[in-house]
Parts: structure tokens; C-alpha cells; sequence
């Protein structure tokens, strides 16, 4: 970005950790072929914490354990269990499934506001980014958030939960990093005092079209406008790896949504199946996006991957390939 970033001179652009996490519905398809709709909630102070019990949720649905004969004549040991797939996961099936936030005083430490400011601030900033990143969202008004029921009460606590979004998230624990890091975000935005300024940026019927219709050009319309509350600097007490897109990584995004929609959904985008990046049959447990694709100096084979599958098309014989998606 060649103009200085909006929020590098607030004094209120904070950082803090109120438990965030999502609330998802998914389908589970059995060895016989029958569907099973699941529902899974998790929540932490990190995301990294979401992943984890995500996963873990994962591996006890869709896995079963095996105990391994280690050596010959000796039975079987139980300190080594191999898992290996029963299941499958199906993420087309679900409509609707929402992002929630640990809603207490005392994470307010910018400007205090409303759930109703922050619920239209998450239509427009995380809306389009949703819309972008959810290749089998389905049409329908399905995603609107009553402000009067976003606040739930869970083991004693208040949370807000955000419907505007389908359960693309689920596809990979980098895709669960991005979608808690951007809810949590705008919460910080709220606190920053620009609710108003990014409410007035998209008119209600501008987001309406986008988020009720699945309108991918519109989409891509709108965070041209919200990119400078996507794609952020760190603010006081936070670092690089607490924001989805911090500065200098719009080009991950953009790559992101087009990789999906050309290559037909995450697996061939990332380069792992499902069961490879929740890593529900081994150790191999990625923490978090910035583990996955790393960061500025230290990107990984991951990263470089992503880049090459979302990256423009070239001009052939002096006509522009079609850099629209599918």
C-alpha cells in the first residue's frame, strides 16, 4: 500500500485476547454411506487453542484407533494406537454455521460500542472475505444476524456469535486462523473507534447483494474498500501472527480465493487432503496459519505453492486469459 496505513497513528488500535472460536455445522459420512450432521463449538484465548480442539474433534469422529502388533508372538500394544479413517467429512451439506467471541468488560479497552456496531462491522469486513473463501456457499438470507440473539450465555459467560458465515473454515486449521483472526479483529476495530467509518463504507443493500446472492465480482468490489481493515498493522501488545493478513500479506488473500474457485476447492489450493491438514491419522499437528505458510523471511513450501496455484494468468498470443474464477 503506497499511502500510510490509517491505523499506524491510533493511539486505540489494541490488541487483546478475548476467547474467540465458531460454533459449525458439518456432515459425517459413514463406511455403509449414511450422512450424520454433527455439530461442533470450540473456543480459546488463541486460535491456536480452536485448531487444536478442532482437531482433536476431528480425529475422534473420523478416525479409529488401532492398536499396533509391535513385535511377533508378542499381542497387542496399546502404547502405539495407529489411526486410520472410518468416516468422511462432507462441508457442502451445511448452510450456516457462526463465529463467536467472549463478550466482557474487560477487553474493552478502547471505545466501548454496541453488539449491534460490531455484528455490522463483521457484515462487511469478514462478509465479502467469507463470500471469497466459501466455494459452496449457498444463496439465501440465511446470514443475517439479529443483534438481540447474538448475545449467548455458555458455562457462564457471554459470547456473541456472528452468523454471516458457512463452514469454509473447517477445510484446514490455517482456514480456522484466518476466519477467528479476522472475528477478532473486528472487535479491535470497534475498540479503535472506526465502527462508523466502516459501517458508512457499504451501504446495507451493498453487502445485502454480496452476502444474500454469493456475488463473487461484488465481493472482490467490496474489499477494495475494507482492505485497510483487513490487511492491518499490528497494534500495541500484538504481534505479526495475531492477525490474519497483516501488512504486506494481501497478496495471500487474493491468491487464496482465487486458487479455490480455479482449482476447485481447498485440497488441490493447499496441496494437502482433508485428513493431511488436520493431520487426524499422525502427530503432525500444524498450530496455525503463520506455522502453515509462514511469514515474511521464513515463508514455507506451503506458501510458495499457494502462490503458484492462485497466481494470475498470463497474456497468450496477445489476449488476455480470463483471471475471473469459477
Amino acid at each position: 500500500m503506497v499511502d500510510k496505513h490509517p491505523l499506524m497513528d491510533n493511539p486505540k488500535w489494541l490488541f487483546n485476547q478475548p476467547d474467540v472460536g465458531f460454533r459449525a455445522h458439518y456432515v459425517v459420512i459413514d463406511e455403509e454411506g449414511k450422512n450424520q450432521n454433527l455439530v461442533m463449538e470450540a473456543g480459546s484465548t488463541c486460535r491456536e487453542g480452536v485448531i487444536s480442539d478442532a482437531r482433536e474433534t476431528f480425529q475422534s469422529r473420523l478416525t479409529n484407533a488401532r492398536e499396533v502388533n509391535a513385535a511377533a508372538n508378542k499381542g497387542w500394544e496399546s502404547e502405539r494406537p495407529e489411526w486410520v479413517h472410518k468416516r468422511q467429512v462432507d462441508l457442502t451439506q451445511s448452510k450456516a454455521s457462526q463465529l463467536r467471541l467472549q463478550w466482557h468488560d474487560a477487553f474493552f479497552k478502547g471505545e466501548k460500542f454496541g453488539v449491534e456496531e460490531f455484528i455490522d462491522v463483521c457484515d462487511r469486513v469478514i462478509g465479502p472475505v467469507a463470500v471469497l473463501l466459501g466455494p459452496w456457499r449457498e444463496t439465501g438470507d440465511w446470514w443475517q444476524t439479529d443483534p438481540g440473539l447474538a448475545m449467548q450465555e455458555k458455562n457462564e459467560q457471554n459470547y456473541v456469535y456472528w452468523n454471516g458465515t458457512d463452514n469454509w473454515f473447517l477445510a484446514h486449521p490455517a482456514t480456522v486462523g484466518i476466519a477467528t483472526g479476522l472475528y477478532r479483529q473486528c472487535f479491535h476495530l470497534c475498540g479503535a473507534g472506526l465502527a462508523d467509518e466502516i459501517i458508512k463504507s457499504i451501504s446495507e443493500d451493498e453487502i445485502s447483494e454480496v452476502m444474500t446472492n454469493h456475488s463473487q465480482k461484488e465481493a472482490l468490489l467490496l474489499i477494495k474498500k475494507t482492505r485497510p481493515w483487513i490487511e492491518v498493522p499490528v497494534g500495541e501488545n500484538g504481534g505479526r501472527i495475531n492477525y490474519a493478513f497483516p501488512l504486506g500479506f494481501w497478496r495471500r488473500l487474493i491468491r487464496l480465493q482465487r486458487a479455490i474457485r480455479r482449482h476447485g476447492g481447498y485440497e488441490a489450493s493447499l496441496g494437502q487432503s482433508f485428513h493431511e491438514g488436520w493431520a487426524t491419522t499422525d502427530g503432525n499437528n500444524y498450530s496455525g496459519l503463520f506455522a502453515f505458510w509462514g511469514d515474511e523471511g521464513e515463508l514455507t513450501d506451503h506458501h510458495k505453492h499457494l502462490m503458484k496455484m492462485g497466481a494470475p494468468r498470463r497474456k497468450i498470443s496477445g489476449k488476455s486469459a480470463k483471471t475471473t474464477t469459477r
